[in-house]
This record gives structure tokens, sequence and C-alpha cells, in this order.
């Protein structure tokens, strides 16, 4: 370490860091990263935001972020889940039925970009149940002015949640370029205001621009992509086999699970509402975007192409198998 750039220390200037990344770091410290950078001039000062696991050319030091408390030690992190059969279930969907539960899910009709230019027209008729799986289909589309269709299934009033429960999500999401499927969570009442300043938990995210890798992510007003200062972590994995995405979020940390192992925890080292807007209700949220300012990123300013098959050639489906809720 060459030098502290936080008052809580957690926040440094790595040095010996070449081929290394900053998750490299935090761990040989029993932490989870939560941030990283490329330095300037040997000072706190950023140059180039970067991801958790990524390197910068043949730099040698970097600006690391790393969780407050360690990951393995603190006993409301473990590295693995509970067995859920210890806790109490509160809340589920298992899709056994021939359509979508409206007395669980409200489904989201309209476009409009959705502050980030996606291309897709959310429409109920996008979505259906079928063999105990929710099919969310985006595709080539023309309606409501908009060049694609897809859906956005949410328990906005009808399942909301806050600190002291675990949320489990077992699904499959698309890879095609152009895709952008999320398992994310927004504040019910939106208690401190629009976003990003009542939260945003991203339980699930993928995008079809960066192959094979999830993230786990929360935007508040102190951390939040506008500022280049979210909070996330990322895992390489086939975003097309099935996975079991959870959180387990209590009063002052909110930890995300893949497969039942830990890769990502978020507890600030204050909780005025600006670093930890979440103590309150939010409501789960299941949708593949298209296209926009990160699902899109690497199609150049254009859409996805409806006739190349590593694009929307074909339908872009998220499977879902359950979504479950528990009390911890």
């Amino acid at each position: 370490m060459k030098k502290v750039c936080s008052e809580n220390h957690c926040k440094v200037l790595a040095s010996g860091m070449l081929r290394q990344t900053c998750n490299d770091y935090c761990a040989a410290n029993g932490r989870t990263c939560l941030w990283a950078a490329e330095e300037t001039g040997d000072t706190c000062g950023v140059k180039v935001p970067l991801r958790c696991d990524e390197t910068y050319w043949l730099t040698r030091d970097l600006l690391c972020e790393c969780s407050h408390h360690p990951v393995a030690s603190h006993g409301n992190t473990p590295d693995a889940l509970a067995d859920p059969a210890d806790l109490h279930l509160v809340w589920a969907d298992e899709f056994d039925g021939d359509a979508v539960d409206e007395s669980k899910w409200n489904l989201h009709e309209g476009g409009g970009g959705f502050g980030n230019w996606e291309l897709q027209y959310y429409t109920s008729r996008n979505a259906h149940v079928e063999n105990g799986i929710l099919h969310i289909t985006a595709k080539c589309d023309s309606f409501g002015g908009q060049a694609f269709t897809s859906a956005k299934l949410e328990t906005k009033n009808k399942g909301d949640w806050g600190p002291g429960h675990r949320v489990d999500v077992r699904a499959r999401v698309p890879s095609g370029r152009g895709t952008w499927p999320a398992i994310w969570m927004l504040s019910t009442a939106q208690t401190y205001g629009n976003w990003p300043r009542s939260g945003e938990i991203d339980i699930m995210e993928s995008v079809g621009c960066t192959a094979n890798k999830i993230y786990g992510t929360v935007h508040t007003e102190a951390y939040n992509h506008m500022k280049h200062t979210e909070k996330y972590n990322t895992v390489v994995t086939p975003v097309d086999a099935w996975h079991t995405y959870s959180i387990v979020w209590t009063e002052k940390r909110i930890a995300w699970y893949l497969d039942g192992q830990l890769f990502h925890s978020f507890s600030p080292d204050s909780f005025e509402f600006q670093k930890w807007p979440y103590d309150h209700e939010f409501y789960l949220i299941l949708n593949v975007a298209v296209g926009g300012s990160w699902g899109g990123y690497c199609l150049n300013g254009r859409a996805p192409s409806c006739e190349a098959a590593e694009e929307f050639g074909h339908p872009q489906i998220m499977e879902v198998d359950y979504a479950r809720v528990y009390a911890l």
C-alpha cells in the first residue's frame, strides 16, 4: 500500500499490481473489492474507472476500495449461503400455473427509453408461463413506436421487503449482443426521493456486449454510475446456464451470492441515506432490456441486428424457475 485515500482506510493506492486486479488485492486482505480505478500521478486521483476484476495495461499501481469488514470472519457475511430450510419463506412464485400470477406481479406496459436510451416496448404478451418456467421474451417486433418488444414484471405493492430478508431467483438469461437482462429491486415508496436517492439493488445484471459476466451492484446518491462511484463486483460464468442469484440483506450489509457462493458485499462506513438508503421496503423486478447506454454499448450506436444470429436473429429469452423471499 502506497497511500491511504479515504478516512476509513478502505480505499488505498496499491502498488505491485502488475497483471493483478483489485479483486486480488482485497482478497489478499480478507476483504471484497467494492470499487477500482487506474490512478494518476501516484495520487488518489482517478485516471480511468475499472471493474474490480480488471487490469489496466502494464500499470503497477491501482486504486482499490475494499469492504470495511473481512468477508469470511464477519458473521453476517458467510462465504456460503445457509440452508433455506432453516429460514421462514414469506413470499414465492414457483411459476406452476398456466399464466403469470397477477396477484403477485404487475406487468409493465410502455416504452420511452427508461433513462438509458433503451429500445424495447414492454408488453404483457411478451411474458408467459410454460412447464413451470416463466419466459420473458425480447424480440424484433415493431410496437408502440419501438422496434423491439420485451416484458418487465414487478412485485410493487404486491411483494415488498426491507432489511432482514434473503431473495433467491433461479434463472438463465440470454446472451445475444444488445441484450440487458436483470433481476433487481427498487424502493417502493421512494422514501428519500427519486433515483438514485432512494436506492437500487441489482441482484444480477448482464449485457450481451460483455460475454459471460454477471454484475451485482448498488446505486445510491453517493454511489452511482453517473458519478462512476457505483459499488459492484462481477463473476465470470455462462449466463445462459441455470444459476441461483441471491442477496442477503441485513440492517447494515447486503451480500450477493451466485449458486450459494459469496461474490460481493456492500457495507458503507456510515449509514446516512446518501450512502445507505436500504432501511425501507423495496420490490422485485425481472426484465430484459434491449440496447441502451450499457446494453448496446458494443454496437457503436446502432440497434441490434434482426438477422445476425449473435444478436436478435432469434428471440432472446430469460427463463425463471422460481423467485423466493425468506425472513432471516
